[in-house]
């Protein structure tokens, strides 16, 4: 049920609706959670999951065990959600754990159990007094200030800026592959990582080397497949750049048997992503890469 549809349906029967937003879980535990709150609970709070973009959001489920989700938390209580309640999940004890917290499994007795604890009478307001939002797409999330167009900068190329953040610690990407809805599915899953600053794109192993070339890369998206040099050579010649030797590649193919990881690995590529790329994959992949590129930054600047 879309959740404008749903604020009208309770509307119509006075009861409010407390909008839940949750941060670190990736697609398929948020299909759950929505299908779960649609569930009919006579004479029971009304739970609605929604983007953090929506006005009134009243809890915040937050993923503990993820450290861009605890992130990404903590900008929203600080700019725009400073009365909403926490709800953390973690597998592990926490040494400063809100008043809400469910360790271990996340199941759905669980969670209701703890949600119907939570009295929040200023924020759980009747659905005519909530602002209609405009429809936002699910890829634009919550602390990213995505651009109105993307500026042209080559034939080849093409530049994404990120809302700036308070933290020193922004990484540069390059995207290289020839299809232009693998470029926009890995734009759209890029723009939602505030430590990245920008995303340059490539259509070839050629002009993906002239880039590497004229700028620095710290994350580098690698297709397989492309007409001219395919992804194993753009690969191999960028590692025999000295500035390129330990710079995360990731090579993104639709072909996943061990002979093509081999040839991947021989290259010098760090991993492999599958098409077509799915979230969890992408997110598990993200937090080790980004972890890793913000450790090596450190080490850099305390090195001098």
């Amino acid at each position: 049920m879309q959740l404008n549809n749903l604020r009208q349906e309770h509307h119509l029967q006075g009861q409010p609706v407390l909008l839940i937003s949750a941060l670190g879980f990736g697609a398929a535990i948020e299909d759950k959670l929505r299908q779960l709150f649609e569930l009919d609970r006579p004479g029971k709070q009304v739970y609605a999951l929604a983007q953090a973009t929506e006005p009134g959001i009243g809890i915040l489920l937050v993923n503990y065990d993820n450290p861009l989700a605890l992130r990404k938390k903590d900008l929203l209580i600080n700019s725009l959600y400073s009365g909403a309640e926490l709800v953390a999940v973690s597998q592990k004890p926490l040494t400063d754990a809100p008043m809400y917290h469910i360790r271990g499994m996340l199941t759905p007795a669980r969670l209701m159990a703890v949600l119907d604890k939570i009295a929040l009478p200023a924020v759980s307001t009747p659905v005519s007094a909530l602002p209609q939002p405009a429809i936002i797409p699910s890829a634009k999330l919550e602390l990213v200030q995505a651009p109105a167009r993307l500026q042209d900068s080559a034939a080849s190329s093409r530049t994404l800026p990120v809302a700036a953040l308070s933290s020193g610690n922004r990484f540069r990407a390059l995207v290289v592959d020839d299809s232009a809805a693998i470029q926009k599915s890995l734009q759209l899953k890029l723009a939602t990582l505030e430590q990245i600053a920008d995303i340059d794109f490539a259509d070839s192993g050629e002009a993906a080397l002239a880039m590497a070339e004229a700028r620095q890369y710290h994350l580098i998206f690698l297709d397989v497949m492309m007409p001219g040099l395919d992804g194993y050579e753009t690969c191999s010649r960028l590692r025999k750049k000295p500035e390129y030797k330990k710079t995360p590649i990731i090579m993104v193919s639709g072909k996943t048997s061990p002979l093509d990881e081999v040839k991947g690995v021989m290259a010098g590529c760090t991993t492999y992503l599958t098409k077509p790329v799915q979230d969890d994959a992408f997110q598990k992949l993200s937090i080790r890469v980004l972890a890793w590129l913000t450790d090596r930054k450190a080490d850099g600047q305390n090195a001098h």
